[in-house]
């Protein structure tokens, strides 16, 4: 079972160690542009082969635009490993809106 974290929670779980994944398709990166620093992507069309590159031993996060296809990847995922499986509440423009109100 996969498990949504916020803003605050990101920061923790890539200090320790976690895979971020973006779940986004490559037209969207093209058009709206930005990424989380520290990520992979694994756009969701192509995600049924990335089952053997889930890791063995730390947790993964997956984020998309808003948060609902990420939260269709952890579910997907959840099913691959015995590791934690997450998703980023509210997307990439949760985290960009954080990230600027933290300036």
């Amino acid at each position: 079972m996969s498990k949504d974290i916020t803003y605050n929670q990101l920061s923790k779980l890539m200090k320790n160690g976690a895979l971020l994944v973006d779940v986004r398709e490559r037209e969207e990166l093209e058009v709206e542009g930005g990424t989380i620093k520290g990520g992979e992507h694994w756009p969701l069309s192509t995600f049924g082969i990335r089952k053997n590159a889930m890791p063995k031993n730390k947790p993964t996060i997956f984020y998309c635009r808003s948060g609902m296809r990420s939260m269709q990847a952890a579910e997907i995922a959840s099913n691959w490993t015995d590791q934690d499986v997450f998703f980023l509440q509210g997307g990439y423009l949760t985290y960009i809106a954080q990230e600027q109100s933290n300036c």
